[in-house]
């Protein structure tokens, strides 16, 4: 009768598979004197991964920079939009805007002084965000800040000196957004009127609307003598009076 001893058989049964599995490692490296570079990857090949990278990296960042262009222009076209109904609506049943600036210290027809921060935060005319306070003042506004620049709110000329039946709102902007802001459909907002400016040699007044190649043309224009570009929309000015059309064809 053959006696098992069930430990030897459990421990050679092990050993063969780690011997097994030796072999299989061994097979996977290089045999003695071969070329270990045929074993990982070329200069060539990790050059070439690092220029598919930059391509995509340059790509990705200019991609990302023309999306956030486009959001601060359509911020700029929605602020723009909505300060403009606000001071309508606010100054209606005044008809006059007299009382609206960004001066803190401004005199009305009767030479009374007025603070027109004061007004412009306490009515609510423009997005609470868009509030810079200015220190030491009680809270009054420092500025306005938009997407581009600050904005300046200013009370106008309809018709006739000192009349202020008008108003405006103005920022400096890069080339591309005064292309899309100059090109945009402004007739339900009220602008009757922009002003362009690029420093001493070139201002100049529009009437919408303006077609798209003169506006192009104008805008780098005005970029290219390097001062950057102010761009001012009129509301409720009446270009047909003798105050503005003198300016209009000076």
């Amino acid at each position: 009768m053959i006696n098992l001893d069930t430990k030897n058989i459990d421990f050679h049964a092990a050993l063969a598979v780690v011997t097994e599995n030796a072999q299989s490692t061994r097979s996977l490296l290089p045999e003695s004197g071969a070329d270990v570079s045929q074993y990982g990857r070329s200069m060539i090949e990790m050059l070439g991964v690092l220029a598919i990278i930059g391509v995509l990296s340059v790509g990705g960042i200019a991609g990302y920079s023309k999306a956030m262009m486009k959001y601060k222009i359509n911020k700029t076209i929605e602020q723009i939009t909505l300060i403009a109904g606000n001071i309508r609506a606010f100054f209606a049943p005044q008809r006059s805007y007299e009382n609206l600036s960004l001066n803190p210290e401004c005199l009305d027809r009767n030479d009374n002084m007025f603070n027109g921060y004061v007004l412009i935060k306490k009515a609510k005319l423009v997005p609470e965000e868009m509030i810079i306070d200015e220190e030491g003042f009680d809270g009054q506004i420092g500025s306005l800040q938009g997407e581009f620049s600050d904005f300046s709110l200013e009370r106008e000329n309809k018709s006739a000196e000192n009349d202020y039946k008008a108003f405006s709102i103005g920022l400096n902007v890069p080339e591309e957004a005064c292309i899309e802001l100059l090109s945009q459909d402004w007739t339900n907002a009220g602008v009757n009127l922009f002003y362009l400016d690029g420093g001493p040699s070139y201002a100049k007044y529009f009437i919408p609307p303006i077609d798209v190649a003169t506006v192009v043309e104008e805008c780098s224009t005005a970029f290219s003598n390097g001062y950057g570009l102010s761009l001012v929309f009129y509301f409720d000015v009446d270009i047909k009076s003798n105050y503005w059309s003198s300016m209009l064809n000076p």
